[in-house]
């Protein structure tokens, strides 16, 4: 016999002996069953600051002038906290004196969504030293707002009563 089919022959009986010393003797045991473990949701509550009474939504003003990390950027950074909801369209709008508008829109808020949200808007430099009008426009109902300084924060309110025509 040629050694190649030696060798081969060889090889095969050796596998043949081993797959016999493989299987189990008696039943299959049964495949286990795997379970997950239960899970508790932890009970989370969501802090929500409730804004004075009489007050439709405000605007907390971080910052209003150069990016103090670049010192190049002119903007205007906040957060808007309404007072209820749902809306499905709450905007805040920086309008100049010569009637140019810079607007952030914010998306839903109130009910199931945030209640705060931030917001940044890039106003050309141009505008540098003067004071826009703040709007607040909640579901296409505009509300312009007031000043407030409280406890070191600027807040720019909007209340009922200074809704705008539409």
């Amino acid at each position: 016999m040629d050694p190649k089919h030696a060798l081969l022959l060889l090889v095969f009986a050796a596998l043949a002996a081993v797959a016999g010393c493989t299987a189990t003797t008696g039943p299959t045991p049964p495949a286990p069953i795997l379970t997950p473990e239960p899970v508790t949701p932890l009970a989370t509550t969501v802090p929500v600051t409730s804004l004075p009474a009489g007050e439709t939504a405000r605007i907390r003003v971080d910052h209003f002038g150069m990016n103090p990390a670049t010192g190049t950027i002119y903007e205007f950074t906040g957060s808007l906290h309404v007072s209820s909801g749902p809306y499905r369209s709450v905007q805040v709008m920086l309008r100049y004196p010569d009637g140019q508008e810079y607007t952030a829109n914010l998306g839903g808020m109130g009910g199931a969504n945030a209640t705060v949200r931030s917001f940044t808007l890039f106003p050309a430099d141009r505008y540098q030293g003067t004071n826009p009008e703040k709007i607040i426009t909640l579901d296409n109902r505009s509300y312009g707002t007031t000043y407030r300084y409280e406890d070191g924060e600027i807040f720019w309110v909007a209340t009922p009563g200074t809704g705008l025509p539409s």
